[in-house]
């Protein structure tokens, strides 16, 4: 990624959450390309993690870290629930716990007089199940789990403040990203075959394997930030789409793999009456606003994958 003439540089981001996978590589991306940003988390930085431009605050959803001058800053929000399939006694518990505490943060953002550039990461699960495909951004949404519905509730609340403050917004909806630089901190299904394939455990395949889902390359997923960041939107709010716009099977994975660690896995099936529909996504639209493609093949990015894992 080549850093850009430093008196074009935008005002100063900030990236929340920057502990954990997503908010780490958007940290490392933005450093390498010279952009004056600095992280925010709750945690310190993984154990052999590169160091980066870090403030470990207590509450990264309290903006007590944001400097007075920064009232323009752009800031990446990857600070909350990271867990998909945590579950909650009831709707009313994830709007208290989860959903609330991320648009009371906006809410003082804007009481500190800040008026930047708010850029939120979204999921791909907010749109459900739906067997037209690839999925444009102006699917209505049906989130089947809690962790689609508060990521589509604080998209809602996004755009009320976003217009009533005037504040601009970009919400990414991101497909299923892999291959980060974190240590040990893959996570998903690839990693999970890579244990199965180094370890010769059985790995199961729920249902018929021929679901398809839309990954995307960190790289490639850390370009479109860079771009969302420091170019030009048209628009003061902006909904895209983030994946590759390809679907692969959990089929079609597996036999990826084997070829890639020229290793067989221990296959289990089981049938599943809660298989999940394929979910690709269209992405004409963030090619069209961001100028931005995905480059990392699935094969070759897979290969990177297996060879930092060492098989």
């Amino acid at each position: 990624m080549q850093a850009r003439n430093p008196a074009k540089m935008a005002p100063q981001t900030y990236v929340t959450g920057c502990a954990g996978v997503l908010g780490y590589e958007i940290l490392r991306a933005l450093t390498e390309a010279g952009q004056p940003v600095t992280g925010i988390s709750r945690s310190a930085l993984p154990e052999g993690a590169r160091a980066l431009p870090h403030v470990r605050v207590s509450d990264a959803l309290h903006p007590g870290w944001l400097a007075p001058g920064d009232a323009g800053a752009t800031i990446v929000h990857c600070a909350g629930l990271s867990d998909a399939r945590r579950r909650f006694a009831s709707i009313g518990a994830v709007m208290q716990d989860v959903t609330a505490p991320q648009t009371a943060f906006v809410e003082a953002l804007v009481a500190r007089g800040w008026r930047g550039h708010f850029v939120y990461l979204s999921t791909a699960a907010v749109y459900g199940d739906t067997d037209d495909l690839p999925i444009p951004e102006t699917r209505e949404p049906q989130p089947k789990g809690y962790y689609a519905l508060h990521k589509l509730a604080v998209e809602e609340a996004l755009l009320f403040l976003a217009a009533q403050h005037g504040f601009r917004l970009t919400i990414l909806r991101l497909g299923n990203p892999y291959g980060t630089a974190m240590p040990g901190r893959e996570r998903g299904v690839m990693r999970l075959l890579l244990d199965a394939l180094a370890s010769g455990a059985a790995f199961t395949v729920y249902g018929s394997g021929e679901t398809s889902r839309d990954y995307l390359h960190m790289d490639d997923f850390c370009g479109a930030v860079e771009r969302v960041v420091h170019g030009a939107l048209p628009n003061p709010v902006t909904r895209l789409n983030l994946g590759a716009g390809e679907g692969c099977s959990l089929n079609a994975l597996v036999a990826q793999m084997e070829a890639a660690t020229g290793r067989q896995l221990n296959l289990v099936t089981e049938p599943s009456a809660l298989e999940v529909k394929s979910s690709v996504l269209d992405i004409a639209r963030a090619r069209q606003v961001l100028g931005w493609a995905p480059r990392v093949a699935l094969d070759e990015g897979l290969a990177r994958m297996v060879a930092d894992y060492g098989l």
